[in-house]
């Protein structure tokens, strides 16, 4: 057929069927070139917004929104309409409708996954039961009705949703007539501790930390509990622990200088010796320290001088050096840079042989109205006193002072969680938002932050619902157990070599149970049948990440991806499709 002869075709079954003005109109140009220029711009903003954002916020506005599902189901009808209007069909069309026909099944199969599959993951330990849930990408609440205690899960994602006061995001209790109403949002929730008053508790006390150099101020409470001492960290840099009484105060521990030779024996100066030997070799180039258990260890001196030194119980320092050794109006001095008579002042000093002592330490312990304090350094007491609400004093901690802030002879510590400060950009805080429970009743009531991952009560003075908010935990038909887990390393080193988990799956009903290895690259898959890696529903474990301070835990990555097989069957189809139209082509012959 021709392509006048075609024309008029089209033209006649236009004129005649109204069915077919309507197909012609979803195959135009005009409606693909529309719907493809949607697609690309959309596709092209949910990069940026992945870059700039994260990929969740892609998916939710862009690749799982319904918006964007429609804009693929109505291209696929505009393909598969350009190629009805094609009929009768030709030899000639062969390549052009299974190239679309490709495309229909490869966005068909796209739609598939985004749909029904999804991507989580699942820490497994060795030595504890098998599970049969997997933790997947998807934000939820859990809400526990007061009326029936059943937990109800609604989807629900703080960071991409993002309530506030002006567009609240209202949630209703199921079986009551209560509602639960969200309208902030924080992407860096921290826990703020209080001290309060509490009948038949233990003492407590709150602090007051502030330091002008660096602009900070924290407060810190601490309760005894059962008598027991109760230890705060101080950012990594020292101890804060409350007891019931302070101990008798530590005097320092040796200490003493050496003025070591290259070519004499020492000379050295202390109270108390400490036990290490240090020696300066004859061109002064050396240094070798030998603790009381006679493990010596030889330093290049320049790479060690001022620096401190750890060794067997005590700090080696070379505070001064001279290649040329002479006494000079009664000071050391420097006689040539000839290394003739080398010479070094060292300085030892011991230190606790407890790590917890390496730290400098608040000790507290309460008094009647107050509390008497102890500040220990290297296991010694180098400053103590006593302090009533309102009073500070200096820790000796860089220019931090510290306030009795509060006391209480009964007290508890409750905490809160409250917006922190906002976060350099690539970090990642703990999410969640503030909420409020209303009731016709009762319409305004105490707003409450809720991070992700926790489990949070509010209540509007009358009732009270619990809200848990976090990944959503998905059950599986099978359960899951970790056999084995190794780390081979390349030879000679500590590096690893691979990650090799021996996984045991085990089907519910039927008790099939199959072994699996998860290796980096290849992953272990179930129920792995010929069948179900060929159609796509199949659960295939990938090695995501591991503990290197327990090898009897391993965090697998999961795919579950029915519309797989759609995809690859599509994906072959246009390249079949393409391959035909540009080769396929009949060989036209010369007049």
């Amino acid at each position: 057929m021709t392509a006048v002869e075609r024309k008029r075709l089209v033209e006649k079954r236009k004129a005649r069927s109204a069915v077919w003005r309507v197909i012609h109109w979803l195959g135009s140009l005009q409606l693909a070139l529309i719907l493809i220029s949607t697609i690309a711009a959309a596709c092209a903003i949910a990069t940026i917004a992945e870059s700039e954002f994260s990929t969740k916020i892609a998916q939710v506005y862009i690749y799982k929104a319904p918006w964007f599902i429609v804009w693929l189901i109505v291209l696929c009808i505009n393909l598969l309409a350009v190629t009805i209007t094609r009929w009768p069909w030709a030899k000639a069309h062969t390549g052009f409708i299974i190239t679309h026909y490709g495309i229909i099944t490869l966005l068909i199969g796209a739609m598939i996954g985004i749909q029904t599959g999804f991507e989580g993951n699942v820490t497994l330990h060795k030595d504890k039961p098998p599970v049969r849930k997997l933790t997947i990408n998807r934000s939820i609440i859990q809400v526990e009705s007061p009326n029936d205690t059943a937990l109800y899960v609604m989807p629900f994602d703080a960071s991409t949703a993002r309530p506030s006061e002006k567009r609240p995001r209202v949630f209703e209790v199921p079986k009551t007539d209560l509602e639960i109403i969200a309208d902030g949002f924080s992407d860096n929730l921290i826990k703020e501790e209080k001290l309060v008053p509490a009948e038949g508790r233990q003492p407590g006390v709150s602090l007051h930390f502030t330091s002008a150099r660096m602009g900070q101020n924290l407060e810190v409470p601490l309760v005894m509990e059962n008598s027991a001492p109760q230890e705060k960290d101080f950012f990594g840099l020292a101890r804060i622990v409350m007891q019931k009484d302070l101990p008798p105060p530590k005097a320092p521990g040796g200490a003493e200088t050496q003025m070591v030779f290259g070519k004499f024996a020492p000379v050295v100066q202390g109270e108390k010796s400490t036990g290490v030997q240090v020696m300066l070799s004859a061109d002064g180039r050396k240094v070798t320290i030998t603790p009381p258990d006679g493990a010596s260890a030889t330093y290049l001196r320049e790479e060690i001088m001022n620096k401190p030194v750890p060794t067997m119980g005590a700090t080696v320092v070379v505070e001064d050096y001279w290649p040329d050794f002479e006494m000079r109006n009664g000071k050391p001095a420097k006689k040539s840079d000839q290394p003739l008579n080398p010479a070094a002042i060292v300085r030892v000093q011991t230190t606790s042989s407890d790590p917890a002592d390496t730290k400098p330490t608040l000790l507290l312990a309460p008094t009647a109205d107050g509390i008497r304090y102890q500040f220990q350094r290297q296991g010694a007491t180098y400053a103590s006193g006593e302090a009533k609400v309102g009073e500070s004093f200096s820790t000796g901690w860089a220019d931090w002072s510290v306030e009795l802030k509060a006391f209480y002879p009964e007290a508890n510590i409750v905490s809160t969680m409250i917006p922190g400060p906002p976060l350099p950009r690539g970090e990642q805080g703990v999410p969640g938002f503030r909420a409020r429970l209303v009731s016709p009743e009762i319409p305004n009531s105490e707003k409450r932050w809720i991070a992700s991952g926790d489990i949070t009560s509010i209540t509007d003075g009358k009732n009270v619902v619990r809200i848990g908010y976090g990944l959503e935990l998905r059950p599986v038909p099978f359960t899951i157990r970790l056999v084995n887990f190794e780390v081979p390393r390349y030879e000679g080193t500590d590096k690893p070599s691979n990650f090799i988990a021996t996984v045991e799956f085990k089907e519910d009903g039927t008790g099939l149970t199959k072994t699996g290895t998860a290796r980096m690259n290849h992953p272990a898959s179930f129920p792995g049948t010929l069948f179900a890696n060929f159609t796509g529903i199949n659960y295939k474990f990938s090695q995501a990440e591991w503990n290197p301070r327990d090898l009897g835990e391993t965090t697998l990555q999961v795919l579950y991806d029915p519309g797989w097989l759609l995809k690859w069957i599509g994906s072959l189809g246009i390249c079949i499709g393409i391959t035909i139209m540009f080769y396929g082509k009949p060989k036209t012959k010369n007049a």
